[in-house]
């Protein structure tokens, strides 16, 4: 009889935290990008302030874990991709870009936040189920 109990017991845990981390797994997404796409505003070329204003995050969700940057003007990716001289675009153009913003301004975050994304993410999600009892 203790053993059941035991079993439905756990049973019933592993059950409550399958269904919550995916919802957790989606909050910690989001934040990352949330502080990604922050990072990405910092370093934005600023004329008139309509590029920065246009950063976007398309959220995840429990049932998709995808979180989507974007910056919606039809010139954002001209503007990403146009270096800082001596360098030249594909094009060959060049701009200077007042400090500290700069082109590749959300390639940059993206990349230097990749190599410990999934640890981040994973640490959220492992505080959560200790908190939730389940560790």
């Amino acid at each position: 009889m203790a053993k059941t109990t035991v079993v439905n017991t756990v049973s019933t845990k592993l059950k409550q935290l399958a269904s919550e981390v995916p919802q957790w797994a989606a909050q910690a997404l989001n934040e990352e990008a949330e502080e990604t796409m922050t990072e990405a505003k910092a370093l934005t070329p600023v004329k008139t302030g309509r590029l920065k204003r246009s950063g976007r995050v398309k959220k995840a969700t429990p049932w998709e874990l995808k979180a989507v940057l974007t910056f919606g003007t039809n010139y954002a990716l001209y503007v990403h991709e146009i270096p800082a001289p001596p360098e030249k675009s594909e094009g060959g153009r060049s701009a200077n870009h007042k400090a500290p913003t700069q082109w590749k301004y959300l390639e940059t975050p993206v990349n230097a936040r990749a190599l410990t994304f999934a640890q981040r993410i994973g640490d959220e999600i492992k505080k959560k189920i200790a908190a939730s009892g389940g560790a």
